[in-house]
């Protein structure tokens, strides 16, 4: 064998197959045809396994208005999939855990691994079936899909050829927009979720602003605008006031504080009106024409309430309709009257019923699990609010959570958290706003903020200034963290600030 295959051949075909089931002509470099068999076999199950990997991490990922839609539309399209009417699980013959009285248990680690969803599927299932729509499904009426941004941005990016890592980082970046359509994620953790090339990943980022709506996947409200207007004027734009508005007096537009923008811009204030009605056609929210986007109000997925002196940790089992599948469809598969046309539609329908079930289970543990950590590690927050946040890496989850830091950043992305505190996105309890490990970007954040409210506006604070004063006062942070918090803050620059 040595003489026909490379070394990086042995070593596969050393671990995957058994050699004494191979017969091997030598001087030919062919192989039997048991051999060419075994090895399509096992390529096609590594190809439904990385199908199913991904359709597990996009679900574990997806925002949870994205899943509404998702579950809408598998309902309207599955016959094997059904809404439960009465049980309070989301498995067909599940326990019930949602007695009242009773303390909820918190998810076993060893059963709810995200990457291991083919030990969720039962044997018997075989491979995956496709996802796609074929012929024999006509005989079940075709839902209309709810139009979400996310399914709309995906749509354009199956018209974009481009490999299938780069699709992965776009549909990754897709995910992982907030509800406005905004990619407002901190980059160092937009990377930390991407487990694949980085170069991949910013060349996903680029192709998704390229999609429409114009300013999709900006980081911000201000630069959804700029690049509107870039888009509409081209290379005129930035010679216009509208631009010049935007990037100098962004703050101040919201508010329509007509006098301080015409004293920055040195225009009347007639000028100014005129400006900021021109600047109204253009939308700081690309993602708010969509369903479930900032006019939806938020459903927490998970809610953390104090009993008896102890925090516990609830999932919202009213966030999705119960799913089970259809006793009445699945018994088709039993009568010996069914054909095998038939037989085999409802075969792969309830194949993908099945997996889909399980699938949204495993999404929830994970979230849970996470949970139930937030409440273990911010115990301070959620007695006095934010003066007590604890600065917590997705590296720390990872570590006691036994996953690793990719799969934490995807579960959190567009999850909330009612708690005492009022509802949070999960990400919010993740944050080191410095290099002092005990204080959170959150509470960073509100200094700063707090610092630039009580300032002199005719000599107001570089950002090196306010570093000297958070430090001063035991905060150590850098000069750039403090200019990037307040970009997020969209407070502009010291001498944007000044006024006489």
């Amino acid at each position: 064998m040595e003489e026909f295959l490379s070394p990086v051949q042995q070593r596969n075909w050393q671990t995957t197959l058994k050699p004494e089931r191979y017969i091997w002509a030598r001087g030919s470099g062919c192989r039997m045809p048991e051999l060419s068999t075994h090895l399509k076999l096992t390529q096609t199950q590594k190809l439904a396994m990385t199908q199913t990997l991904r359709q597990q991490l996009e679900i574990l990922q997806m925002p949870s208005m994205e899943l509404d839609s998702l579950i809408a539309t598998e309902l309207a399209e599955n016959p094997l999939l059904e809404q439960e009417g009465s049980s309070s699980d989301i498995t067909e013959g599940a326990e019930n855990n949602d007695a009242a009285d009773e303390e909820p248990e918190r998810p076993d680690a060893s059963e709810d691994d995200p990457l291991d969803i083919l030990r969720e599927i039962d044997e018997n299932l075989g491979t995956m079936p496709s996802t796609r729509y074929d012929d024999q499904d006509q005989w079940h009426p075709e839902a209309v899909e709810p139009v979400t941004l996310s399914s709309y941005l995906l749509k354009q990016i199956n018209t974009i050829d481009m490999n299938r890592e780069t699709e992965d980082a776009c549909t990754y970046v897709i995910y992982s927009l907030d509800r406005h359509g905004l990619l407002s994620l901190p980059e160092n953790e937009l990377r930390a979720g991407w487990e694949g090339k980085q170069d991949i990943l910013d060349r996903a980022v680029k192709a998704v602003r390229t999609l429409d709506p114009p300013g999709v996947a900006q980081t911000s409200a201000r630069d959804a605008l700029l690049f509107q207007l870039r888009k509409k004027e081209g290379q005129r734009a930035r010679k216009t006031i509208e631009y010049r508005m935007i990037e100098r007096c962004f703050h101040h537009i919201a508010s329509r504080k007509i006098l301080a923008i015409s004293s920055e811009m040195g225009i009347t204030p007639h000028e100014v009106e005129e400006t900021i009605e021109k600047i109204r056609s253009l939308n700081p929210w690309p993602g708010s024409e969509f369903s479930g986007s900032s006019g939806s109000s938020v459903i927490p997925d998970v809610i953390i309430e104090k009993h008896n002196g102890k925090f516990l940790v609830f999932l919202n089992d009213n966030r999705f309709p119960h799913l089970t599948i259809s006793s009445r469809n699945r018994r088709i598969l039993e009568s010996p009257s069914t054909g095998s046309t038939e037989r085999d539609y409802v075969r792969r329908k309830f194949r993908k019923a099945n997996w889909f079930i399980k699938a949204i289970r495993q999404r929830q543990q994970t979230v849970t699990r996470i949970a139930w950590f937030i409440a273990g590690r911010q115990q301070g927050f959620l007695e006095s609010g934010v003066d007590s946040l604890v600065p917590l890496t997705l590296q720390e989850a990872a570590e006691e959570l036994g996953y690793n830091q990719s799969t934490i950043s995807r579960a959190i992305n567009g999850k909330y958290v009612q708690s005492p505190q009022g509802i949070h996105e999960m990400r919010y309890y993740f944050s080191r706003g410095s290099s002092d490990r005990n204080v959170s970007a959150v509470q960073v954040k509100e200094e700063i903020k707090r610092i630039i409210s009580s300032e002199d506006s005719s000599q107001p604070y570089s950002d090196e200034r306010i570093a000297e004063m958070l430090e001063s006062s035991g905060t150590k942070i850098k000069r750039r963290t403090v200019a990037n918090y307040r970009k997020q803050l969209d407070i502009p620059g010291a001498r944007k600030r000044r006024r006489f």
